[in-house]
Order: structure tokens, then sequence, then C-alpha cells
């Protein structure tokens, strides 16, 4: 039998608020399932379970950054449902960050020596409530009463610095790994670095290609008026 790549990605299963849905309830349910096979009376198993919960995260943000420039280089079903789909891919990176919050502030409290010797570092703190105030503000105007609060540039502003800070910021943790201490990293992690090293380089394929476009309209307006 021949799978209808467009049939599959027209289904209402995954698309919208059940794509959201069905997303968010595997990563909550694989994300309970390890808790639960873990001893969390432990500092070094919450710690690992902030970067388990980063693992789930980072797809859905890349998904939600290269939407835009995937439809931009190529119109595809694929992009098109990519770029219908990008609220909720934002939507789904933030539960999966918001599980990374409950743990960090898990070990903040409850294991706070630890903490403080092992995982804190001022810079990457600045930069982390940086992200999770942009992500905020990026999900209260991703809906109507939120949005109703900012003018259309404002909105577009706030979400395309977001969607880049955002992508910067994940993708900058990577190559510190793997530059500084490649010897303990995982496939996932060099995977997510060259992932994300190649969604960069489809935003700026796709921004050069619409400056092709807009260049050559240029042109073009510029020769009919010397006719």
């Amino acid at each position: 039998m021949i799978i209808d790549g467009k049939t599959i990605l027209s289904s209402a299963l995954v698309n919208g608020w059940r794509l959201f849905w069905l997303t968010t309830a595997m990563i909550s349910l694989s994300t309970a399932f390890t808790m639960a096979s873990i001893d969390l009376s432990r500092a070094e198993n919450i710690s690992y379970m902030i970067q388990y919960t980063v693992r789930w995260s980072v797809p859905w943000l890349y998904l939600a950054f290269i939407a835009s420039s995937l439809q931009a280089v190529k119109r595809t079903a694929f992009s098109r449902w990519l770029l219908h789909n990008r609220k909720y891919f934002g939507l789904c990176f933030a539960l999966a960050m918001a599980w990374q919050l409950l743990f960090i502030l898990w070990l903040l409290v409850l294991h706070t020596p630890y903490y403080s010797t092992e995982v804190y570092n001022l810079s990457d703190t600045i930069e982390g409530v940086g992200g999770y105030l942009l992500l905020s503000a990026m999900v209260v105007t991703s809906f109507p009463f939120g949005r109703r609060r900012l003018s259309s540039v404002q909105w577009r502003y706030l979400h395309k610095f977001g969607i880049y800070y955002l992508w910067a910021y994940a993708w900058s943790v990577y190559w510190y790994e793997l530059f500084y201490f490649s010897g303990s990293l995982h496939i996932i992690d060099y995977t997510f670095y060259w992932i994300g090293f190649a969604a960069w380089g489809l935003r700026l394929l796709a921004w050069s290609k619409k400056r092709i476009k807009r260049t050559s309209a240029r042109k073009d307006v510029g020769s009919k008026v010397v006719q």
C-alpha cells in the first residue's frame, strides 16, 4: 500500500490543537516514566532530568525556527504543514521547557549546595532567565487576549527576536559542549548541534532568496519606468 504524504499531513490528528495535545502528552508521559525509573532524591538525577527535558524541547524549537524559511526556499506540502503548525510547535517547545523549569527549581530549592557548585553559572543564568521571559511573552501573545495588547509591528518584532534568541541560546549550549566537553557528549548532542547549524543555514538561504527577488523586482520596475 502506498502511503500518501499529503493525506497524512492534512489529517486533523497532526494539525492544530490535536497535534499539540498529542505531542505534549507524549512529552509528559515520557518525562513521568523517566522520573519514576530513577531516584529523584539524588541531585545528580534531578540534573539529569533537566538535560532530558531539554532534549525533548529542542526539536520543536528547531521546527518552529525553520518553518517560514523552508516555505520561502521551496513550497511543498511539508513546508506548508510546518508553517501552518508553527504556533503549535512553539507551544510544544514551551511545554517541554516548563518541565525543565520545574526540575531547575526542584534542584535549586532542595539541593541548593549542589546547584551552586555544580550547575550555577552567572552568564548562563542571565541568558536562561532572558529566554524564559521571552518565551513567556511569546506564549501569551500567541493567543488573542495577549496579541491585542501589541501592535502588529511590536508582535512581529517580539516573535522574530524571540525565536532567534531561543535558537541561538539552545544551539550555543551544544556548540560550547561540543568544543569544550566533547568527550562527555552523546550522539544526540552532536545531532542537535548540526541540525541547529543547518537550520541557521536554511534561514540564510531563505533571506538570500528573498533579497534576490526584491532586487529583481526593483530592476523590473526601473526598466519599465525607463521604457
